[in-house]
């Protein structure tokens, strides 16, 4: 009896475990404040392929400190849309992990999706007043955040998140059909010594401040490429590296050379040494 008691205590524990686990999976998210619009980039970016009409984007830029990514979705007729941390892919953990959330979005039942809609959106000083929920919740064994609306909507969506804070990003293929990484200004990739992107971009520019800009298209990507890399360096760094291989190779050189010299300057004295030897035997001998 005593040991069916325990083995129903021992069920009742994991059960409580258990339940407690599933309740923590799902949370909401309350932001306390609304962001600041001026801290983002609203580009219109345009879908070339389709006569310059807007296409759903998210493009992330990576600030200087390379701590955060502020990341501005462009939303056609969306109702949700899925935020993966940083930590989703083994960054750090973080308590708040989005901030400074902006919206600058409409009804998509009351709004065109046109080039002049968004570039009106863009200019914008104040948030849109659009009811929505923020939840994390654990799919697929990532932490996601799920944003949703209570109708579709169109517009600009911008949130900054906390990274690593090392010279590499990595992040989940987001569901827009352009994916774009801007890259701090003085900073590139593509070299396969210092780092590469993977998979490998559609397209690589500069934008008009200098800055490296990678463009992905989700349709011409693999179905099993699901998540995104870019390993980036200083834009210096090869031809540091460069001088240093030189400076290395010169030093290498100057030692070879002063070890020659010395060889041969030893050879010399040995030779002599060896002279005054044979000198002195001859003399012997005549004595």
């Amino acid at each position: 009896m005593k040991l069916r008691t325990k083995c129903i205590f021992m069920l009742l524990a994991l059960l409580v475990v258990f339940m407690s686990g599933c309740i923590d999976q799902k949370k909401e998210i309350i932001l306390d404040e609304p962001g600041n619009i001026s801290n983002y980039e609203f580009e219109v970016f345009l879908d070339e392929w389709d006569n310059d009409i807007p296409a759903n984007t998210t493009t992330y830029y990576i600030l200087e400190d390379k701590t955060r990514v502020q990341v501005v979705n462009i939303v056609i007729n969306s109702s949700k849309i899925e935020i993966f941390p940083p930590d989703s892919l083994g960054g750090s953990s973080n308590e708040d992990p989005i901030k400074n959330f902006v919206l600058l979005a409409e009804s998509a039942n009351e709004t065109v999706a046109s080039s002049r809609t968004f570039m009106r959106l863009s200019n914008s000083s104040n948030v849109s007043d659009i009811n929505y929920t923020l939840t994390q919740e654990i799919a697929r064994n990532m932490k996601v955040i799920n944003l949703e609306f209570e109708e579709p909507v169109t517009g600009f969506i911008a949130y900054t998140l906390d990274t690593p804070g090392t010279q590499s990003f990595a992040f989940m293929k987001p569901d827009s059909e352009f994916i774009r990484v801007v890259l701090p200004k003085g900073f590139v990739t593509g070299n396969r010594i210092f780092g590469i992107a993977r998979p490998e971009p559609y397209d690589t520019s500069f934008d008009e401040e200098g800055r490296q800009t990678l463009l992905w298209i989700s349709s011409k990507m693999g179905e099993r490429e699901e998540a995104i890399q870019v390993k980036y360096y200083a834009e210096s760094a090869p031809m540091y590296f460069f001088a240093a291989i030189v400076a290395l190779l010169f030093g290498v050189a100057m030692v070879l050379s002063r070890y020659s010299r010395s060889k041969k300057e030893l050879e010399s004295v040995r030779e002599i040494f060896e002279l005054e030897k044979e000198y002195e035997k001859e003399g012997r001998r005549k004595k």
